[in-house]
């Protein structure tokens, strides 16, 4: 959790947080939780220097001892009382301090990712940026809450990885939030967000398919059952946490996330509204075919034009969103790229070796390539 600070109170604050799998370093093959020992993952993560780093906001999970942006991320074990006893790591997450700009909270990512690349390959592991474990799909293990949804939500998120998008507003603009509605503004303009992220459609080893087609990600299927697509957190400020995002290699697209998440908060006249069984619906739809279904196209179009009055009214660097609008236009996603990645690759491996580094833009060549496939549309 990252919360706002005295230092952000009354204006804009951004935050972000990603999960990493993480891969051997001389073969780069996936690992889980059977190859990972937290204990020995905790140590190193706390010694990463961090001192330039604020740690205000931030809450020290169960079975963790620093308040620090490195976190081990995994499945709890837990006693009959849902007190957790040992955690079983799936990877490792990386959050940054609340700043007062997109562009700051971005550079964060980069500076604490570098770091925790340098740390990580002392004990010989290579982190990676994907939203669903490309070699493991299945994962069970006792109940480690008392609500049957919280639970099956924490199995699929065993082998799903994302980035939690934290904003928190001015208070004179906090107030005029409807609160009451948020909720189905969400359900109904969300979902067509997230396609446009859509990035995980590698699943057991292998393209996902499912009804004919090659799907664009089998992380938004899974978890769109169980998995909020946004929190609402009151203590000890307002702040706003959006999760439904996949993680992204190009640097630009977290500030695009921002940018397409402050609409649902500041524009008033977004005026859908959608049940939770549509969205579920809505996703479950978008995780297969994408961008291509009118209402989506209509949907992410709206918001993207409120986006760029927002970004024009304060201050805020719009060009980020340059790429989305190409991917509405073209229907051509993360997902596809990756597809074409896997393609030239042959092999997983050789796939994740390209996926261990952000990029700014800069074309992401896959091994062997004739030609050049990007994650990054500029």
């Amino acid at each position: 959790m990252i919360a706002p600070t005295e230092a952000t109170e009354g204006k804009f604050g951004f935050g972000l947080e990603a999960e990493f799998l993480l891969l051997d370093k001389l073969s780069h093959e996936p690992l889980f939780y059977q190859d990972l020992n937290f204990a020995q993952l905790l140590d190193l993560l706390d010694a990463i220097p961090t001192e330039d780093f604020s740690s205000d906001g931030f809450n020290i999970k169960p079975l963790h001892r620093l308040a620090s942006p490195y976190l081990v991320e995994g499945y709890y074990l837990t006693d009959a009382a849902m007190k957790p006893l040992s955690l079983l790591a799936k990877g490792v997450e990386l959050r940054t301090p609340i700043a007062a700009s997109m562009d700051q909270s971005v550079e964060h990512l980069k500076v604490l990712y570098a770091r925790l690349q340098t740390a990580l390959r002392t004990l010989g592991y290579e982190p990676a940026i994907l939203s669903h474990h490309p070699v493991q799909s299945k994962f069970d293990a006792p109940p480690n809450y008392t609500r049957h949804d919280y639970w099956q939500w924490a199995l699929t998120a065993m082998t799903t990885m994302g980035p939690d998008i934290n904003i928190s507003i001015p208070g004179a603009l906090a107030q005029s939030i409807d609160l009451d509605r948020l909720h189905e503004k969400i359900n109904y303009y969300m979902p067509s967000l997230v396609g446009l992220s859509l990035a995980s459609p590698i699943v057991d080893g292998d393209l996902w398919r499912i009804r004919g087609v090659v799907g664009k990600s089998i992380r938004t299927y899974r978890r769109s059952l169980w998995a909020p697509l946004y929190y609402i957190h009151k203590e000890p400020a307002l702040r706003f946490e959006f999760k439904g995002f996949e993680m992204a290699t190009c640097l630009d697209d977290y500030k695009a996330f921002f940018l397409l998440c402050l609409p649902l908060l500041l524009d008033p006249t977004l005026d859908g509204r959608a049940s939770d069984s549509t969205r579920i619906f809505d996703l479950g739809h978008i995780a297969v075919t994408g961008v291509e279904a009118s209402f989506v196209k209509e949907r992410a179009e709206a918001v993207l034009l409120s986006a760029e009055k927002i970004a024009l009214d304060y201050g805020f660097n719009r060009s980020p969103l340059d790429a989305f609008w190409h991917r509405l236009a073209t229907g051509r996603l993360p997902a596809d790229d990756l597809v074409d990645l896997f393609n030239r690759a042959k092999s997983i491996p050789a796939m994740m070796g390209s996926l261990t580094d952000f990029t700014d833009g800069s074309p992401l060549k896959s091994p062997k390539a004739e030609t050049e496939t990007t994650l990054c549309l500029k």
